[in-house]
């Protein structure tokens, strides 16, 4: 992170979703505020630390804040570090299991503060946790045993969460008691939640757990070249459609200013492909039979769909920035960060847009519908080309990879009215031909290094 991110998070007004802690605060304080956040939608804490601060130190410190609350939750916490600056970015999700206790105490945010709850907050958050208590992955499988289980996978998650995420579950110890402390063990049974995780075979009870994949000859679709059903555990499944999708993924030739010999690059960004399949892993609905997720490989765009939809209060467009995670599959989603597939709670989806943006591709589409939640990644090649207008096509091919240009020179050139000229070059710049720099009327467009084979 730059020195302008860490100012940026310095600097930001505090919320009811945002808090900042200078440096001194007590493991108390900021477990306090964690609870508060979990209790009240979520939110982000930001703790000045010491820069010195090793990470056997920050690892007491985490440990010290999951102790101290109860139930166990899923919050994740990491460091960012300039020079002489470091933070403790702590990022909480809405809670499923409120009302969350800290020494004793309910805890909820009120404006831009952490207080005590009172006699009325706490029979509301007992209400809405009420209505909360039937999640599917919380609903036991009487018939499900050990046995049907991956016993290695499971102590692979407890191993990562002692030694990565300095959390105290004992890979020696039962399995029961992990699946306990992962909230997949109730009652002398099993859950849902684990069965999806770590089952054997899960397909023959839940087939929609089974992942269809096909690689399409063009991309209007239909004849395809292969396809592919994947299935077994959750991080099996998700493995294997991940590396079938790098076997087909076509590479792209990056022709740099700087360097003399071109650079080969997956037409998508693995980063991205992965992030975008642990997200509808997490975020499906697995409750609905006639639901799954499916992938569909074109020669220029990959298409991951999950059944489900958006959380309540979260549209389409604030998935592009900073924005409250509500997770509907919260246990499953936090076997998924001890796993270390996820590192920071509700940044999945401005990770996926800076990985195009950084790989000079069009900006990634989400689509939302009944179904379900569609992320498309393009490649960046015919198919955006095809869509650009006579006036983007000259423009393109006048700039040097590296020149820049104001809205307003755009407009004069080009002779387009001061709306058209935006979208003019809005689309030029999700598509990867421009990067915008700047804010309000400063605003200038810079040519990246993607290719322009057009005429």
């Amino acid at each position: 992170m730059s020195n302008t991110g860490l100012g940026s998070f310095l600097n930001h007004i505090e919320s009811l979703h945002f808090e900042h802690k200078r440096k001194g605060a007590m493991a108390d304080e900021i477990a306090a505020t964690v609870c508060a956040f979990l209790n009240t939608e979520g939110g982000t804490l930001v703790v000045e630390i010491e820069a010195g601060a090793d990470d056997a130190k920050i690892g007491e410190l985490k440990l010290a804040i999951n102790e101290k609350i109860t139930p166990p939750a899923f919050w994740s916490a990491t460091v960012q570090r300039v020079r002489d600056e470091a933070l403790l970015l702590i990022e909480v999700p809405s809670g499923k299991d409120r009302p969350y206790v800290m020494n004793g105490k309910i805890y909820i945010r009120k404006a831009s503060d952490t207080m005590a709850a009172d006699a009325s907050a706490i029979k509301s958050l007992v209400g809405k946790t009420y209505a909360d208590t039937e999640r599917w992955e919380r609903r036991l499988v009487p018939d499900l045993t050990m046995d049907d289980l991956d016993q290695e996978a499971i102590r692979a998650v407890a191993k990562d969460a002692t030694e990565q995420r300095n959390l105290r579950l004992d890979e020696n110890g039962s399995l029961e008691s992990v699946l306990g402390a992962m909230s997949l063990w109730h009652s002398g049974q099993m859950t849902n939640g684990a069965e999806v995780l770590f089952g054997k075979r899960p397909a023959v009870r839940l087939p929609q757990t089974r992942v269809r994949v096909a690689v399409y000859e063009t991309d209007k679709g239909g004849n395809f070249q292969d396809s592919r059903i994947c299935e077994g555990h959750a991080f099996q499944c998700m493995e294997a459609v991940y590396d079938y999708i790098l076997q087909h993924t076509p590479m792209r030739a990056i022709f740099n200013s700087k360097q003399l010999q071109r650079e080969d690059r997956p037409a998508f960004p693995k980063f991205a492909v992965r992030e975008g399949l642990v997200n509808a892993f997490v975020h499906r609905d697995y409750s609905a039979f006639e639901g799954g997720i499916s992938v569909g490989l074109y020669p220029n765009r990959l298409v991951i769909w999950n059944s489900g939809n958006l959380p309540e209060g979260i549209k389409i467009g604030d998935l592009k920035k900073e924005h409250p995670s509500i997770l509907r599959n919260p246990d499953i989603a936090h076997v998924f960060y001890l796993r270390r597939y996820m590192e920071r709670v509700g940044r999945g989806t401005q990770k996926i847009i800076n990985e195009c943006k950084d790989a000079n591709l069009p900006a990634p589409k989400w689509e939302s519908s009944p179904s379900g939640v569609t992320l498309t990644l393009y490649s960046g090649t015919r198919m955006v080309e095809e869509r650009l207008n006579l006036r983007q096509r000259k423009l393109l091919k006048s700039m040097q990879a590296g020149s820049l240009l104001k809205s307003s020179e755009y407009c004069d050139q080009m002779t387009v009215s001061e709306r058209q000229g935006r979208r003019d070059l809005l689309e030029l710049e999700q598509a990867g031909f421009l990067s915008r720099e700047g804010e309000g009327p400063s605003t200038v467009f810079r040519r990246t290094e993607s290719a322009w084979n057009g005429d």
